[in-house]
């Protein structure tokens, strides 16, 4: 049976596009992971120094 060749390039197409969809999400998503982790470290920075803040204003009483 012979496959047109409209179909293979159809196909190899769609194989290709579904891998480059694939990559993009892949890395959007560690750019996403890694932004989370930008925003935990500076929330835990504030938290201490809030902490901190509080101790001294406790110790000055």
């Amino acid at each position: 049976m012979k496959i047109p060749k409209l179909f293979l390039g159809l196909f190899v197409g769609g194989l290709l596009g579904l891998l480059f969809w694939y990559y993009q999400k892949s890395t959007s998503a560690e750019d996403g992971a890694l932004l989370l982790l930008d925003r935990l470290a500076a929330a835990e920075a504030r938290i201490r120094q809030l902490e901190a803040e509080q101790q001294n204003t406790l110790e000055n009483l």
